[in-house]
C-alpha cells in the first residue's frame, strides 16, 4: 500500500514521484533547536548561504526565549508552591482561632456555673450566719441574766440541762456547717479564678492566631501578587516564542524548497546516480525505477500542494490523510496521521509546515517527498533503507533515500531484468495487481512504463557515452 487511498474503498494504488532533493538534515521543529540542515554546509547561492544564516539566528533567538519561558514557568511554578503553602497555614491557623474560641466559649460556660455555685454557697452562708446570730443573741442572754433565772424559770432541772445541751450541741452543729460552707466557698472561688485564667489564656493565643492569620494573608496577597506577574511575563514571553517559531518554520520552509522540497524535477544525471546505486543495491534496473518515476510525476515537477505553511487548514495534514478516527469508523484502513507525526518527529521535521501531495479522485492525500510514498508503507520500508544506505535514518523528503526506497518497494513486487517481471511489477505498483485478466484496466500503466523504459535506457546510455545528459 503506497499510494492514495479512496475515503470509501481501501485500495492498494501505488505512486512514486522524482524531485529535485539533495541531503538536508532534520530542520528545527516547532519546539527546539536542532542541527544545521546538511543544505547549509556548503551553500551553493547566496540565497542559500542567507537562508542559513538567518536559520542560525533565529534558531538561537528560539533556544533563548525557550531557556527564558522555561526559567518564567519555574519562577511561576516556585509562587504558586509559595501561595499554596500559605493558603495551608491560613487554613490551619483558622483551625486553630476555632479551637481557642470553642474553648473560651466552653471555660465562659464553666466560670458561670462557677459562679452560680458561689452564689449559693453564699446565700446558705447568709442563713447559717442568721442562725449563729440567734444563738448567740440567746447564748449572750444567758450569760446577762444567770445561771439563777435559768434554773427559776425552767420546768425542771432535767429539762434545763437537756435544753442546755441541746443548744450547746446545735451551736457546734452551726460553726461545723459554716466552717464546710466557707471551705467549698474558697475552693470555688479558687476554681473560678483559675477557668477565668486559662480563659484570659485562650483570649490572648486567639489574638495572636488572629494576628498571625492576618500577617499570612498580607503575605499571601503579596505573593498572590508577585505570582499574576509572573504568569503574565510567562505569557509575554510564550507569545514571543510562538513568534519566532512561526520564524524559523518560515525558514525551514525556504530551506525545504532550496533542497528541492517538492517544487524542483532532480537533474537527469544525478537521478541517475541514485538510481545506480538502487540498481546495485536490490537488481532493479536503473531504468525502470527511472520510467516508473516519470510516469507519476514527471520526475517530481507534480507533487507537493499541500500542508506548506502558507496553505489553508483544508489543506493541513490533519484533513487530507486517514488518522485513527477514520480507521477506528473504518473510512480507512490505515493511521496515516499517527505515522506522520512519527516519521517527522524522527527526523527533526516541522509537521505543519512540511509539504504533502493533495488529495485527487476523491481519495486521501498525504504523500511524502519524491517518491510520493504514504507515511504508513514509509515506517515499513524506511529501516531497510537505511540499512542499505549506511544510514542511521531514512528520510522519504531526501532524493537519494526515495529512489533507493522506491528500488526495494519495486524489487518486493518481483521486478528484474525480465521485462515481463517488470511490466507485472509495474502494474502492482499502480494497482496492486499483475497486468493480467482480472485487471486489464491497468494494463495501460504497465504498458507505458515500458515504453519509457526503452526510451530512458537509450538516454542512459547517451548519457554513458557522452557524459552528458540530452535530457
Amino acid at each position: 500500500m503506497h499510494k492514495k487511498q479512496s475515503k470509501k474503498t481501501p485500495k492498494h494504488i501505488l505512486g512514486l514521484v522524482l524531485i529535485l532533493l539533495f541531503s538536508i538534515a532534520p530542520i528545527v521543529d516547532a519546539q527546539t533547536a536542532s542541527a544545521t540542515p546538511a543544505v547549509c554546509t556548503n551553500p551553493s547561492s547566496a540565497d542559500i548561504a542567507q537562508a542559513c544564516a538567518d536559520y542560525a539566528a533565529e534558531n538561537k533567538v528560539l533556544a533563548q526565549l525557550q531557556t527564558q519561558l522555561t526559567q518564567q514557568k519555574n519562577k511561576s511554578g516556585s509562587l504558586q508552591k509559595n501561595v499554596n503553602a500559605l493558603v495551608s497555614q491560613i487554613t490551619n491557623t483558622q483551625s486553630k482561632i476555632s479551637g481557642e474560641i470553642n474553648t473560651i466559649n466552653s471555660l465562659s460556660l464553666q466560670i458561670t456555673q462557677k459562679q452560680r455555685a458561689v452564689g449559693d454557697l453564699n446565700a446558705q452562708l447568709d442563713r447559717e450566719n442568721a442562725s449563729m446570730a440567734q444563738l448567740i443573741t440567746h447564748t449572750d442572754e444567758i450569760d446577762q441574766k444567770g445561771a439563777v433565772y435559768v434554773l427559776l424559770s425552767a420546768n425542771s432541772i432535767s429539762n434545763f440541762y437537756q435544753d442546755l445541751d441541746d443548744f450547746f450541741s446545735i451551736k457546734q452543729s452551726l460553726y461545723s456547717t459554716l466552717n464546710r460552707v466557707k471551705q467549698i466557698k474558697t475552693t470555688t472561688q479558687g476554681q473560678e479564678q483559675q477557668l477565668q485564667d486559662a480563659q484570659s489564656q485562650a483570649l490572648d493565643a486567639k489574638n495572636a492566631l488572629q494576628q498571625q492569620k492576618s500577617q499570612l494573608a498580607t503575605s499571601q496577597q503579596q505573593v498572590r501578587q508577585l505570582l499574576n506577574t509572573s504568569k503574565s511575563q510567562e505569557q509575554t514571553v510564550s507569545t514571543l516564542v510562538k513568534q519566532q517559531q512561526a520564524k524559523v518554520a518560515a525558514i525551514q520552509s525556504k530551506l525545504f524548497t532550496f533542497a528541492g522540497g517538492a517544487t524542483s524535477s532532480i537533474p537527469f544525471s544525478q537521478a541517475y546516480a541514485y538510481a545506480t546505486a538502487a540498481q546495485n543495491s536490490t537488481g532493479v534496473s536503473a531504468a525502470f525505477v527511472l520510467a516508473i518515476l516519470t510516469q507519476e510525476s514527471n520526475l517530481g515537477k507534480n507533487v507537493g500542494t499541500c500542508n506548506r505553511p502558507t496553505d489553508p487548514p483544508s489543506k493541513s495534514y490533519t484533513n487530507i490523510m486517514p488518522g485513527p478516527t477514520q480507521k477506528t469508523s473504518g473510512a480507512s484502513s490505515r493511521d496515516d496521521q499517527t505515522a506522520f507525526l512519527k516519521i517527522t518527529s524522527a527526523l527533526g521535521l516541522n509537521p505543519n509546515t512540511t509539504p504533502l501531495s493533495c488529495p485527487s479522485g476523491g481519495g486521501w492525500g498525504g504523500a511524502m517527498g519524491p517518491a510520493q510514498f504514504i507515511p504508513t508503507t514509509w515506517l515499513l520500508i524506511a529501516p531497510r533503507v537505511a540499512s542499505a544506505l549506511g544510514e542511521s535514518a531514512a528520510n522519504p523528503w531526501n532524493a537519494r533515500d526515495a529512489i533507493m526506497a522506491s528500488a526495494i518497494y519495486l524489487g518486493d513486487r518481483g521486478a528484474s531484468s525480465d521485462p515481463t517481471a517488470e511490466r507485472n511489477a509495474a502494474c502492482k505498483y499502480y494497482s496492486g495487481r499483475a497486468c493480467d485478466g482480472r485487471a486489464p484496466a491497468n494494463s495501460f500503466y504497465g504498458n507505458s512504463v515500458m515504453a519509457l523504459t526503452r526510451s530512458i535506457q537509450a538516454d542512459i546510455d547517451y548519457l554513458v557515452q557522452y557524459g552528458v545528459s540530452r535530457r
